[in-house]
């Protein structure tokens, strides 16, 4: 199933996908979104797929993110081989790995179209498309591949907007030995850093995983084209990783890591008036204009 929320001239709605349009669903949700129906999946499921459609009101529609407030919004960093090469940084070794992992704050996350933002600090902006794993039930530590799989409800599409040269032209600063690591990472937080959606589709609409190709297209150009096949760590191997260190639960976005093309290694920024666009067939796109 697919699920999702829009605001129709600033009324939200949640709905899902029903015979290639959408059906409002209001009535069945809770207040608490769609976090509380992904935790009681087994019983909220078979009301939504005999729910009797409603129309939605008239006017523009415009997706939101589906879940604006997860209570975690994990992403993997270096999961792709050739990703880390263009970075920079030596090919990853054979052999076991340990995952890295970071957090972005939910003031990050945005709707499938909206415009992402460039502000004074945003000189070398730039895309990431990914795969994001939405998860349906509490886990913790000790779980076994088997119970992160069984955890997880479903799939949606991230961009991890990435302001690669944050505080680089900072005048009279006195850099400490990780400010790099730092800049990095708070490069990531800027707001509406993270587009998702349009969609969170239940897991048991695709059949593999692996068999998924993280797209990401800039002004109609493919730019990155990878099957998930391709990661170095499996949804299960880093979700039983994360499970290590903290409580997963319902509600909760794990993004896999994105493939090589970024717009860093390409040469070519992200600007104001480009169109970048992350698809992955069967999930969902995301079509987000650049500045206001």
């Amino acid at each position: 199933m697919k699920i999702g929320r829009v605001a129709v001239d600033g009324q939200i709605c949640f709905v899902v996908e029903r015979e290639g349009g959408l059906a409002r669903v209001d009535s069945l949700v809770p207040a608490a979104g769609w976090r509380e129906v992904l935790s009681a999946w087994e019983r909220y499921e078979p009301v939504l797929q005999n729910a009797p459609s409603v129309e939605l009101p008239q006017g523009t529609v415009r997706w939101l993110a589906p879940l604006p407030d997860p209570p975690k919004f994990l992403l993997l960093a270096g999961n792709f081989r050739a990703h880390v090469v263009e970075s920079g940084f030596a090919p990853l070794p054979e052999g076991v790995l340990t995952p890295q992992f970071f957090i972005k704050p939910n003031s990050t996350l945005s709707g499938a179209a909206d415009p992402i933002p460039l502000v004074q600090a945003n000189v070398a902006l730039d895309y990431e498309a990914e795969l994001g794993v939405v998860m349906g039930k509490r886990l913790e530590r000790g779980a076994t591949a088997e119970q992160a799989l069984g955890a997880v409800w479903g799939y949606t599409v991230v961009n991890d907007i990435s302001e690669r040269k944050l505080n680089a032209g900072l005048e009279g600063r006195h850099k400490r030995s990780n400010d790099d690591f730092y800049d990095w990472l708070v490069g990531k937080w800027f707001d509406g850093s993270a587009p998702i959606g349009p969609w969170l589709v239940s897991k048991d609409e695709i059949a593999s995983v692996d068999n998924l190709v993280i797209v990401a297209r800039l002004n109609g150009e493919i730019v990155q084209q990878t099957p998930c096949s391709a990661m170095v760590h499996s949804i299960a191997e880093a979700i039983v990783y994360i499970a290590q260190v903290l409580t997963l639960e319902p509600g909760d976005i794990i993004s896999m890591g994105t493939p090589s093309g970024v717009g860093f290694a390409r040469g070519r920024l992200l600007q104001a008036g480009d169109l970048i666009e992350c698809e992955i067939h069967g999930i969902g796109t995301l079509s987000n204009p650049v500045g206001a």
